[in-house]
């Protein structure tokens, strides 16, 4: 029983840091079950992300209720806007090339994150405001995002620092473009599932872990994204190193 604690605290912390870390959750839990400290499990992926998408509503609490007040403003609309070439990359890769999916190449993932961070550092400062364009570059960086080894939000913020997006909005409009993503997961996940047989120790645990450890990855990610982009950078380069042998 104590190993089960003890791998679900292991993998809920990696799931909470992770998700909001410009270091791709999907390709550090694969190289977990490569390492054997976890097993594929539909139900626990589907709770550790219901717990992270807590996180995030609790942390951004003000911005999601000004979403609520609000629900066609115009971040709300923008935000609508970007989940639809990030729904369509996302069905492609479902459909047509599963094999991507399941970190066939995650070295590359890693790489391709890495390369995004330093070249998303480098960008000068902007203030641009929001439109349909940014809305689709970044919706289609975001749909990129799906494969394991390429983090989301150093994805989608590396596009909006391309477009002019002032870095902090950047950084917030990142995590709430998380929310219907989590939601429309988690709805996909339940459809026809097989729950199989149920550890709940390891999910218990796993699902408490991924709430703390989200909370402290998001709030970490939302006062220094912009200076930590370089060492997430050199982490991700590393791991698409180590991702080779294991």
């Amino acid at each position: 029983m104590w190993i089960d604690v003890l791998k679900g605290l292991l993998l809920g912390l990696v799931q909470g840091l992770t998700e909001f870390l410009p270091v791709s959750s999907s390709g550090h839990l694969l190289l977990l079950e490569r390492m054997g400290v976890a097993e594929p499990s539909l139900l626990l992926n589907l709770l550790v992300h219901v717990s992270t998408l807590l996180a995030v509503v609790i942390v951004m609490r003000r911005d999601v209720w000004a979403w609520i007040k609000r629900p066609l403003g115009q971040e709300a609309r923008w935000i609508y806007l970007v989940s639809v070439p990030t729904v369509l990359v996302a069905a492609l890769f479902h459909f047509f090339a599963p094999r991507l999916l399941t970190g066939a190449y995650l070295p590359l993932g890693f790489l391709a994150t890495s390369c995004l961070l330093f070249w998303g550092a480098s960008i000068r400062v902007g203030n641009r405001p929001l439109s349909c364009a940014n809305a689709l570059g970044v919706g289609l960086m975001h749909g990129l995002a799906t494969l394991p080894g390429l983090s989301r939000s150093g994805a989608t913020v590396s596009a909006m620092r391309l477009a002019g997006i002032a870095p902090d909005r950047a950084v917030r409009l990142s995590f709430l473009m998380s929310i219907p993503v989590i939601v429309g997961g988690a709805a996909v996940e339940c459809i026809g599932a097989d729950w199989g047989v149920v550890n709940v120790p390891l999910t218990l645990s796993a699902v408490a872990a991924s709430f703390v450890f989200g909370l402290l990855g998001l709030r970490v990610m939302l006062r220094a994204f912009g200076r930590s982009m370089p060492i997430f950078g050199v982490y991700t380069l590393a791991l698409a190193v180590v991702s080779l042998f294991v």
